[in-house]
């Protein structure tokens, strides 16, 4: 099945007797696993009586799991997509939902804060693991196993975290074993070696893909973590790219040419060299492509890779799976989708007439990858799946549907009841086609746009049906359509902002816009380049920890 029963460990300081806190809750466990565990309810007991099993050892790793998923609106329930999606050139909505995060004013919504505070529980959460796991009397290959699990999924955090705010207090320790409040905000670099440590101590030491002894489907693994490490890579080798050109199409809403911007590289990636870092994002890549980081991958079907049936197919490295009926449940399907006759209410997330109009026709990605709505007359909503269908609708007085014409992305479409607010739609964290893209462009970064560069970005192509990506492109050419089919192949993926970040253009993409097509500031500062901090945490640190500057 695909879900587990878990129970939550919570520790007291070791000179005290632990109080375990025994929450039976169901998670998602990251698509969850093909088993259950049934651990027994403890009461009062002491660290050594009751962390003894491989069941307690996984007990304890799926508290830090339980993290992402339960439904506290923290993270992937509701406010880490809408904080990090909703701030791209793509995403459009109403000004209600996107006058916050939507329009730069980030410290308005009020689930800002929760992002951080949510990711540091999960460091928190694998730093108890790490901790405690050691000293178990258990079979030393699932032991390795939940260890390394706990470490790459402490270095996915701080990924996410350092691309968010920047220098970061790093805590190798947890709470319990370092209480310590006054922990200041470390270099980037510090935070990437320390991420990139954790990757590549914890590679060797997990499981394969399917492994017995693994954590079963969803959970981290060997391949996941390469994938990890090669997009941490190509983040810290892009990020010191300077001086170099890259063109992206858009602007405003009828404009449509791309426009070429120079990269003046990223505050804090200095220390990175860059050829370095893309040689190491395509040695990592690579192996996944080949088959050799411990399982095997292929794209799956358009757009099957995005149904409940097949989540877990060829294409999965690590994504999320919800269960409805449970505490396990998103809201992503009740903004992303169309409005459902059923709730009467929903479709608040769209994407913009230019990013649609840079589809070709034959692409999958928009003939089965986007569904348009619009209101002919009345409050009904009319949906239709052909590319240009509102063009040709018209309402009672002979005006076009155009005005209320929106393109909305069909990944989260496939849940158990659209008539439910919160429901049980996935979400990819790594799959094969960015392992493709990711390829595509180191191997571009450092030998040009070789034959195996193409190779691996018109996979992804072919699968939709695009064309062939246009041949003896030159190096800036083909980094430029890169960029764009990533924002095609992995568009309201948690991806967009980030790419454009890591390329430094993201004020320039989006201040080309500056007001988009439903009348959302577009416009941002250099403040925009980092998240706020929240305050509360700089006041627990007794000021050790600082804001970001501009907020």
């Amino acid at each position: 099945m695909h879900f587990l029963i878990i129970k939550l460990y919570v520790f007291m300081k070791p000179k005290y007797l632990l109080k375990i806190i025994v929450a039976s809750i169901a998670v998602a466990l990251i698509a969850g696993c093909r088993q259950v565990l049934d651990t027994p309810s403890y009461g009062f007991y002491n660290e050594s009586e009751i962390l003894k099993t491989e069941t307690d050892a996984n007990g304890l790793l799926l508290g830090a799991y339980s993290e992402m998923t339960k439904r506290n609106w923290n993270l992937f329930h509701n406010c880490y997509w809408i904080v990090i999606d909703f701030d791209n050139d793509h995403v459009v909505g109403p000004n209600w939902a996107m006058g916050t995060i939507g329009s730069g004013a980030f410290q308005g919504f009020w689930g800002m804060d929760r992002v951080w505070s949510g990711l540091f529980s999960i460091v928190n959460r694998c730093n108890q693991v790490l901790e405690k796991v050691p000293a178990m009397s258990i079979d030393e290959t699932v032991k390795n196993n939940v260890l390394g699990e706990a470490q790459a999924l402490r270095a996915w955090a701080y990924f996410t975290l350092v691309r968010m705010y920047g220098e970061l207090p790093l805590r190798p320790k947890s709470m319990e074993a370092d209480p310590a409040v006054k922990v200041p905000r470390s270099p980037i670099g510090e935070v990437y070696k320390f991420i990139v440590s954790d990757l590549k101590t914890a590679i060797p030491k997990l499981l394969p893909k399917g492994h017995p002894k693994g954590g079963g489907v969803g959970r981290l693994n060997k391949p996941a973590a390469h994938a990890i490490l090669a997009h941490v890579y190509l983040t810290m080798a892009s990020g010191n790219q300077k001086g170099i050109s890259i063109s992206v199409r858009g602007g405003k809403e009828t404009d449509n040419t791309a426009k070429k911007y120079t990269q003046s590289g990223v505050a804090g990636y200095e220390t990175f060299d860059s050829q370095e870092y893309f040689k190491k994002s395509r040695a990592a890549s690579d192996s996944i492509i080949k088959g050799n980081s411990g399982g095997s991958f292929d794209l799956a079907p358009y757009p099957d890779v995005f149904s409940k049936a097949q989540i877990n197919g060829t294409e999965a490295l690590w994504y999320l799976q919800f269960k409805a009926g449970t505490d396990v449940i998103n809201n992503m399907s009740l903004w992303y989708n169309t409005t459902d006759p059923k709730l009467g209410y929903g479709g608040w997330v769209w994407v913009s007439n230019n990013f649609y109009d840079s589809f070709e026709e034959t692409d999958l990605r928009a003939l089965k990858g986007i569904k348009h709505q619009f209101i002919a007359d009345g409050p009904a909503p009319y949906f239709y799946p052909q590319r240009d269908a509102a063009k040709y609708a018209w309402t009672w007085n002979d005006m076009p549907a155009r005005y209320l014409n929106r393109a909305f992305l069909t990944k989260y479409f496939d849940v158990s009841n659209s008539a439910l607010q919160e429901t049980d739609g996935s979400f990819f964290l790594e799959r094969f086609a960015n392992v493709l893209l990711m390829f595509a462009e180191a191997e571009n970064e450092v030998n040009g746009p070789t034959a195996a560069a193409y190779d691996a970005l018109n996979r992804v192509r072919r699968r939709s049906k695009a064309s062939e990506a246009p041949p003896a492109m030159t190096q800036e050419e083909f980094r430029s359509f890169v960029l764009e089919e990533r924002g095609k192949e992995l568009a309201q993926e948690c991806t967009r902002k980030f790419d454009l970040l890591r390329r430094d253009i993201y004020l320039q993409v989006m201040n080309a816009i500056a007001i988009d097509q439903e009348n959302n500031v577009k416009s941002r500062s250099k403040k925009h380049l980092l998240y706020p901090i929240p305050q509360s945490d700089i006041d627990a640190s007794n000021k050790a920890v600082v804001q970001n500057p501009g907020w």
